[in-house]
């Protein structure tokens, strides 16, 4: 995909990550810095392999799995530059480029061939309910980040063992703010996300449901985050059921790609 634009971006973010985890163990701000270069690089060379593609197939690389996932690691290292650059969380290193990294790895794993769309597919309501998926899919990744730093946190705290790299780890108040924030930008995405799907599937096929993990898995992941989001404004849930409940609502709303075409 891209030629060799995305093995440059896996490049300039494997190059990151190796940066910022020298950064957090070591404490060194040029590390921190450089790791901040190389992102921004690898963001840029990503942005470029998905115009490539998408004018190589001639619609939005929507339509594959790897084209999918493609996307979905752009817009997560975009999360991850978003909450470095301007709350300077430089500690979600950790999680999101080495998931963006990961998706991108495997996006170039899948066949890359050109797929013949209608033009109901092309345009419209598709490209409206993919794009919005993919922002709701992004915002779920980022909350999972937090989840996961929040439990790693909390098991050091609890252990009374912290190291270097734990002790430069936000407070467990902060990582449970973001998480909280990112989910209530997720929920409504997949919410909408999952509305305008079915009206694609309506135009296209003249049903609201064909059944299969495309449409299962993403209306597990709203039950799951539709429980969380209840649980948190009503019954004041929080801590690290709340991280669990998030991990498994980015799990399943991952697994929506099981259903994708190939």
């Amino acid at each position: 995909m891209g030629l060799v634009l995305l093995p440059l971006a896996l490049l300039a973010y494997f190059n990151g990550i190796f940066l910022a985890f020298t950064s957090l163990v070591r404490r060194s701000e040029a590390a921190e810095r450089g790791a901040e270069v190389s992102f921004v690089i690898g963001w840029l060379l990503h942005l470029a392999a998905i115009v490539y593609e998408g004018i190589r197939v001639g619609h939005l690389p929507f339509t594959t799995a790897g084209e999918y996932l493609m996307v979905l690691g752009w817009v997560v290292l975009g999360l991850y530059l978003l909450v470095a650059l301007r709350l300077r969380m430089t500690q979600a290193g950790l999680i999101l480029p080495p998931l963006a990294a990961l998706m991108a790895f495997v996006a170039l794993l899948f066949p890359s061939r050109a797929v013949v769309l209608p033009d109901t597919q092309q345009k419209g309501w598709f490209g409206f309910h993919v794009g919005i998926s993919v922002l709701g899919m992004g915002a779920l990744c980022l909350a999972f980040a937090m989840a996961v730093i929040y439990l790693l946190q909390d098991r050091a705290l609890k252990a009374k063992r912290k190291g270097r790299v734990m002790e430069r780890l936000p407070s467990l108040e902060a990582c449970d703010r973001i998480g909280y924030l990112a989910v209530l930008w997720g929920f409504p995405l997949l919410t909408v996300g999952i509305a305008t799907g079915q009206v694609v599937l309506w135009v296209k096929y003249g049903t609201f449901w064909m059944g299969g993990p495309k449409q299962i898995f993403p209306i597990l992941a709203w039950a799951v985050l539709a429980v969380l989001l209840y649980a948190r404004l009503v019954r004041g849930f929080r801590g690290r059921k709340s991280a669990y409940l998030t991990i498994a609502g980015f799990a399943l709303g991952l697994l929506t790609v099981l259903g994708m075409s190939r």
